[in-house]
């Protein structure tokens, strides 16, 4: 599975579950061919570590995983915008369980959205101004 751009990567993670059914952590199995683009790390660095220890052990700025550790539940679905500052970059990250005790974790740049986004607001409130600074009042 792979996404139009160079930004966009997935990483997916399979529960550890103890032998009463009960949920342990999450291993990282599999990320997108264009993970060492988008985070700067080397899957093979990644691949078979436990969330656990890649929330303490591995901070990357992009992956965020200190920021959403708490919500990458087993049969969970959640999204997410969170802005990278040191990449200076959006991402609209998709958590979602697309098998049995499985996360999946979808990265995509929504960055030029943003800036659009935010022009537009520009723009506008700089035309609401021009319209309150005309306006005669009483």
């Amino acid at each position: 599975m792979e996404y139009p751009s160079k930004n966009d990567f997935f990483i997916r993670f399979k529960a550890l579950i103890n032998e009463r059914g009960r949920f342990l952590d999450y291993v990282l199995v599999e990320v997108s061919d264009n993970f060492y683009f988008a985070s700067g790390m080397n899957s093979d660095r990644v691949l078979g570590e436990k969330l656990s220890s890649m929330v303490i052990e591995m901070e990357n700025p992009v992956l965020g995983l200190k920021n959403f550790h708490y919500h990458m539940l087993p049969r969970t679905r959640r999204k997410f915008e969170y802005y990278v500052e040191k990449e200076d970059r959006w991402y609209l990250v998709s958590l979602y369980s697309d098998e049995r005790d499985y996360l999946m974790m979808v990265y995509t740049d929504i960055s030029r959205y943003k800036e659009e986004q935010s022009r537009t607001k520009k723009h506008r409130f700089g035309n609401d101004e021009k319209d309150d600074g005309n306006r005669k009042l009483g």
